[in-house]
């Protein structure tokens, strides 16, 4: 089953709902109202993205039977390879982020339930029932950014020669490099398809920019940075690689729903790039932090990888401003035993750590700055501030 026809099926169901719904009398929701109708808002979007993303990484004709027999072998492979990968959960913050923010700014823009609008009604135990609303082209926003970013994550894990990911075997220590990188590419075709369905132009260049971003982050990572470079230059070098390898994903997924909500507001579009990119930067300085602080099983991965793989964070970097020796051993590759053990307690005993949470108080600042200068203040307006905030105190 195609993409249209698979969305066009939930629209209906969703649009029955609603109009169920708003056969009573509309009342005005309180704020902790919002906060519950915001929540169900996404858990109804997101549980049903999870199974649509599922259905497009098997290819089917119109009768949901496999598009060609004779292919069968290769489908259950990349089938049984991609599935067991999404299966193994994640925190879907990104569609979150997106089918939130393409409320708020169909908010901001006064839509109303229309054809292409899905609609998820939600009460309180009060009976009070609020709509929210992402148009179709929205909500497969949400699927592509979710898409791309499993993608990049099997071709993380085949790169850094990882064997865990999200508290399994990572598909490459299950199948191989190479088949690993195969399904890599599978889930960024599907992805594309997606996003070429959308037909509009302008969302399908700021998106397919994310892929580029990628590997241009992929390739700043793998390239060292000059052992003459000032500790200001590192930070400089080190925040680009983290606009494009975390960062430009929410920012790009956030203007493309900006730009389906209103494709003249230029502000609006500004706006909501901002706000996913300062969103996205805090969120990888928080990953950062945690790589030092939690432990294997709250991570799913092991602790003080990025070190042990020579890459130089935000803690290592302010770190090394007081142990200016964490750079040698960096450059080295901890060529002597015990050199990356000795380097995580300088950084865990260095005020690396505090400078860090500091650096993720000033991007979730700007986040929140920027959702509460969108137009109109609405229940995703306040979770999108929610989640900015809840970055400074992360614990996976």
């Amino acid at each position: 089953m195609g993409v249209l026809p698979k969305i066009n099926i939930v629209a209906r169901q969703l649009r029955k709902c609603s109009m169920a719904a708003t056969s009573s009398s509309p009342v005005t929701a309180t704020s902790s109202d919002s906060s519950f109708a915001s929540t169900a808002f996404v858990q109804e979007h997101v549980k049903q993205m999870q199974s649509d993303i599922m259905d497009q990484l098997i290819p089917q004709d119109a009768t949901g039977a496999v598009e060609n027999l004779a292919d069968l072998n290769v489908t259950s492979n990349l089938g049984r390879m991609t599935h067991y990968y999404f299966q193994q959960g994640g925190k879907m913050l990104r569609p979150t982020v997106s089918l939130l923010m393409g409320n708020a700014c169909n908010s901001a823009t006064n839509r109303s339930i229309s054809d292409d609008l899905l609609a998820v009604p939600s009460s309180d135990r009060s009976g009070i029932a609020t709509h929210l609303t992402v148009c179709q082209n929205q909500y497969k926003i949400g699927m592509i950014a979710e898409m791309i970013h499993t993608a990049s994550l099997v071709h993380d894990d085949v790169i850094d020669e990882a064997n865990t990911r999200r508290g399994s075997a990572s598909v490459n220590a299950v199948w191989g490099n190479k088949m690993s990188v195969l399904v890599g590419d599978f889930i960024l075709a599907r992805a594309t398809q997606i996003l070429c369905s959308i037909g509009k132009p302008n969302v399908i260049s700021v998106m397919a920019s994310i892929i580029e971003d990628l590997v241009l982050g992929e390739f700043m990572q793998m390239s060292a940075t000059p052992s003459e470079a000032t500790p200001q230059q590192r930070m400089n070098a080190y925040i680009e690689k983290t606009h494009r390898k975390t960062a430009s994903l929410f920012a790009s997924s956030c203007r493309s729903t900006a730009i389906l909500a209103d494709p003249n507001n230029l502000n609006l579009h500004q706006t909501a790039y901002e706000y996913g990119r300062n969103l996205g930067i805090a969120f990888q300085l928080a990953d950062d932090l945690l790589d030092f602080i939690a432990t294997s099983d709250e991570m799913g991965k092991p602790v003080a990888a990025d070190l042990k793989l020579g890459l130089a964070t935000a803690p290592v970097l302010y770190a090394s401003q007081q142990y200016p020796e964490l750079i040698t051993m960096l450059l080295r590759k901890f060529k002597h035993e015990g050199d990356a053990e000795k380097a995580r307690e300088i950084v865990v005993n260095s005020d690396g750590m505090d400078k860090t949470r500091q650096l993720i108080d000033a991007y979730s600042q700007k986040a929140i700055e920027m959702a509460s200068s969108l137009p109109n203040r609405n229940e995703s307006t306040e979770q999108l501030i929610k989640l900015a905030l809840s970055q400074s105190d992360r614990k996976f």
